[in-house]
């Protein structure tokens, strides 16, 4: 699954207006070779002239500038970070060089985009129930028997394996050299198995540690003996102080608690067996409750894979699933695998992000005004040319400075995907009315 995350691309079109001929600098942005033409309101939305606004304004707030329009579009590719900051004044080192007491109306364009690029967060929520090891649960009376579970060790080629390291690899497997990722581990059955789950760490030292030879099988490729009487077998973790069960509601909690505060794109991997048997009273509408507090983390993309081994002769498990696709909350992020290796074959396919158009906003705040105002969308829609991409446009809005101090105009665009995950888009134009 190509999309690991969503990264916003930002099309800003700026018009610049001023005495004589304006100089448009926007540093060295990737281009692309038919930037779209833009549909800009007739009427700019100026912060400084709203009705709560105006004694602020005319007590010396900042106002825009004066002078003759002209428009210079700029479109940048997908590799641009979510988070963009440019700097507009008269001066040769600024992004978007312009004269003194320049007019300066502005509108961002932009595209939620797919990627496997850098500035990202990688969290692999990995169960560890006794039915992930090599023995199968009797369906009567849940003993286990001598057959085939749902993620045994087995041989991949010439080493031993199983479906969750092999997915762990093929997602570390597309970052490139110099990618800022952060990669972490949450390893839960009937609670979080301690031993195994570690915070995120950048994806070079996750490499020489929890994928080192001597100890990845273990790290990935362990589960939870049933009882005593498997507890020496090669993949039981040792000395375990958790059961069995299936707990979604601590795994997810836990991954909230690595992941609330992490700023950039956050990419959840969730691979599972079976529906939750464990967490209170109700464990199916406790792990759902705490799907619903993870999804509130903005810039989070979530994957979820339920793997069903047909080789083990395990009935398969419909009802899990279906909870399952109600507990992530749309059916397009959620994938049935029938093996280990096709767990990681299907761990590698891009996945289309889906959006409910209907629940998308933009804001723009300019201190000292307040409170942010509401910036119109003028469109959102799939990309005609890349049905991957989701793309955005802002009503147009003008600059607002005063002498040589510099304005912050932070622009927000926050878009909710159909599986309840929000994802945002932020610029922030530092402007500079004269030297």
């Amino acid at each position: 699954m190509n999309s690991i995350g969503l990264i916003p691309l930002l099309v800003l079109a700026i018009f610049l207006t001023q005495c004589g001929g304006g100089k448009f600098n926007a540093g060295t942005p990737t281009v692309n070779a038919s930037p779209p033409s833009l549909a800009f309101d007739e009427t700019p939305l100026d912060v400084s002239k709203l009705p709560e606004n105006v004694d602020t304004r005319d007590s010396g707030g900042p106002t825009t500038g004066t002078s003759t329009l002209v428009e210079s579009p700029s479109d940048l590719s997908c590799e641009t970070t979510s988070d963009k900051t440019i700097r507009v004044a008269p001066s040769d080192d600024a992004d978007i060089k312009v004269k003194d007491d320049a007019r300066v109306v502005m509108n961002v364009k932009g595209r939620f985009c797919p990627t496997v690029s850098d500035n990202l967060t990688v969290l692999f929520i990995i169960d560890f129930s006794g039915s992930m090891g090599p023995n199968t649960p009797d369906q009567n009376n849940m003993t286990f028997q001598p057959a085939a579970g749902n993620d045994p060790r087995s041989m991949a080629g010439a080493v031993k394996s199983c479906g969750r390291l092999q997915a762990v690899e093929a997602i570390l497997a597309k970052f490139k050299a110099g990618d800022k990722v952060n990669v972490g581990t949450v390893t839960f059955a009937s609670e979080i198995v301690s031993s195994h789950t570690t915070a995120p760490v950048d994806a070079q030292t996750f490499k020489e540690t929890r994928l080192a030879e001597a100890s990845k099988l273990s790290n990935f490729c362990s589960y939870i003996a049933p009882d005593s009487s498997f507890a020496n077998q090669e993949m039981a973790v040792a000395n375990a102080k958790v059961g069995g069960a299936t707990n979604y509601a601590a795994a997810f909690n836990r991954a909230y608690d690595f992941l609330q505060n992490v700023k950039g794109r956050k990419a959840v991997y969730f691979i599972t067996d079976g529906r939750p048997t464990a967490g209170g009273n109700d464990p199916v509408a406790a792990g759902k409750t705490a799907a619903q507090k993870l999804k509130t983390i903005e810039n989070l993309y979530f994957n979820a894979f339920f793997l069903q081994n047909k080789q083990s002769g395990l009935q398969e498990d419909k009802v899990g699933f279906d909870n399952l696709v109600q507990t992530i909350g749309a059916p397009e992020r959620v994938v049935r695998v029938d093996s280990a290796a096709q767990l990681a074959v299907e761990v590698g396919k891009e996945q289309v992000a889906s959006f409910d158009p209907a629940q998308i906003k933009a804001s723009l705040t300019i201190e000292p005004y307040e409170p942010e105002a509401d910036l119109k969308l003028l469109s959102f829609a799939q990309d005609p040319a890349n049905p991957k991409a989701w793309v955005f446009e802002t009503q147009t809005f003008v600059l607002l400075g005063k002498g040589d101090d510099v304005y912050t105009h932070q622009v927000k665009v926050s878009a909710k995907a159909k599986d309840g995950t929000v994802h945002t888009s932020l610029v922030k134009i530092l402007y500079q009315r004269t030297l």
